[in-house]
């Protein structure tokens, strides 16, 4: 089993680097997603390292789409820390999910 998340992993990273043609936001989503789900129990993994790596391709962009989803990832840290921290979750991993969801919204919203 490590060796099926190590190759993963180092397989991601190659289709990552492949991808500097893509999108920076869905070379994120697929790198994360792939790592989510190399090392996550279930889907929920996948999903949250999708939108995780998504969030910060989309913060590794120029200009003023970059600027909007960094913008967006700051505040969507923010609240999802604030709501792990109340719901009694871990406020790194909400603080992350919110971070990559802002910036999506961010970045979509400009």
């Amino acid at each position: 089993m490590k060796f099926i998340k190590t190759t993963l992993i180092i397989s991601t990273l190659v289709f990552s680097a492949s991808g500097l043609a893509m999108d920076k936001t869905a070379a994120g989503a697929v790198a994360g997603a792939a790592i989510g789900a190399a090392t996550g129990k279930d889907v929920k993994s996948t999903v949250g390292g999708a939108v995780v790596g998504a969030g910060t391709g989309a913060m590794f962009k120029n200009g003023d789409k970059g600027k909007a989803a960094r913008k967006g990832g700051a505040v969507g840290a923010a609240v999802g820390a604030g709501a792990a921290a109340i719901t009694g979750n871990s406020v790194l991993k909400g603080a992350a999910v919110g971070a990559g969801s802002g910036a999506l919204i961010g970045e979509a919203t400009h």
